[in-house]
């Protein structure tokens, strides 16, 4: 392969947190793989790191947790092997940041669980400059275990919160920040769902987002009508480089449960349209270029889908997962599990794809993006 309980009643409400993840988790996914996906204002360090001076190429920002904070370090694609300490994230012990690059590759941002306790975690929304290690708090009591989205320009991030885990029906509010903490906002809310995922913002920086409920997964595009996805749970999605297609994970429950890969235009134009063959599939990564890479299980076939899929290397046994292509596709991050199925996964290990070969990080079990200096 060449190359995404204090109380009965109040930890029963509490469980609102996580409602969409325990779906997945109890429905859609081998709990290894979904426990690998899962584990204001104001500067803490200002110190230039050595990523501040690094040669030019290509960098796969990487993530690894000790005890209580995590490392956050960048690996040279060029020389895979080179791997450069950036700065180090506070969290609680147990919880590992989920986070995402920005466009321009110069910040990360992270959602960190510093607070709380591992039955009622509480999170904020960390922004890190790659080049001087400042960290700064952009917001507080988000929802853990989402990865927050920026805009076109870097300037602007948006994540989900819930201001209250204990009313009957919990509403989840979409807010948007400045990296600098400033300017909170909220833009969206809704009541009575599963789960609220923002994704992207499109060409047309209209903000994206999938919103599960009881009847399957709604595709919502600012100033655009609604479009139903799926009757089923969906999961990682990701959008097209130029924003017009979704590519994304149905679970379907229709004959025991399938993992199937499906893309779409965002419009609505055209249905979910399936693999030829009714492949496993999980993970989603786009090529620069447009062209989708899905995870696929071993023992699967495409059935000659114009779609690009993963299923490990000739030399490896176990199947890969893709997690995000470098800028010029030329470099591709994945968690590659060395088991023979989904329900047989084996051990996580994250791996950097290059046409020369595989390097592997053992240690690093987070991948939040590229930075290409």
């Amino acid at each position: 392969m060449a190359v995404s309980t204090r109380t009965m009643h109040r930890q029963r409400d509490y469980s609102r947190l996580f409602i969409a993840l325990g779906m997945l988790a109890g429905v859609m996914a081998v709990a290894p793989i979904v426990a690998a996906v899962l584990g204001i204002g104001g500067a803490s360090v200002n110190t230039r790191t050595a990523f501040a001076s690094a040669p030019a190429g290509e960098y796969a920002v990487l993530g690894r947790s000790e005890g209580n904070e995590d490392v956050i370090s960048v690996a040279w694609a060029q020389h895979p092997g080179a791997v450069t300490e950036v700065v180090r994230v506070p969290h609680l012990e147990g919880f590992t940041s989920i986070g995402a690059v920005s466009p321009d590759g110069r910040k990360l941002a992270l959602v960190s669980v510093d607070g709380g306790s591992r039955t009622q975690p509480v999170a904020s929304l960390n922004v890190v400059n790659l080049e001087t290690g400042q960290l700064v708090k952009a917001a507080e009591k988000i929802v853990p275990g989402q990865t927050p989205v920026w805009d076109n320009n870097s300037k602007q991030l948006v994540a989900t919160r819930m201001p209250s885990v204990n009313a009957p029906a919990a509403t989840i509010e979409i807010l948007s920040v400045g990296a600098d903490g400033k300017g909170e906002r909220i833009i969206g809310s809704h009541s009575g769902v599963l789960g609220v995922y923002p994704i992207a913002f499109d060409a047309k920086d209209r903000l994206v987002s999938v919103v599960v409920n009881g009847e399957g997964s709604i595709l919502r595009r600012e100033g655009a009508g609604d479009v139903v996805i799926s009757a089923h749970i969906t999961r990682d999605w990701k959008l097209s480089p130029d924003g017009s297609e979704l590519a994304f994970i149905e679970a379907d429950t229709s004959g025991g449960v399938r993992y199937l890969a499906r893309t779409m235009r965002v419009d609505g134009a055209a249905s979910p349209q399936a693999l030829t063959a009714p492949a496993s599939a999980l993970g989603t990564a786009w090529t620069p270029n447009g062209r989708v890479t899905f995870g696929l299980e071993p023992g699967q076939q495409s059935g000659g889908s114009e779609q690009a899929l993963t299923a490990g290397s000739s030399s490896e046994a176990g199947f890969d997962v893709p997690l995000g292509y470098s800028e010029s596709g030329d470099a591709l991050v994945v968690t590659h599990w060395s088991g023979p199925s989904f329900q047989e996964s084996g051990k996580p290990t994250l791996q950097l794809v290059t046409p020369q070969g595989r390097q592997a990080y053992e240690t690093y079990t987070r991948f939040y993006g590229w930075s290409e200096r």
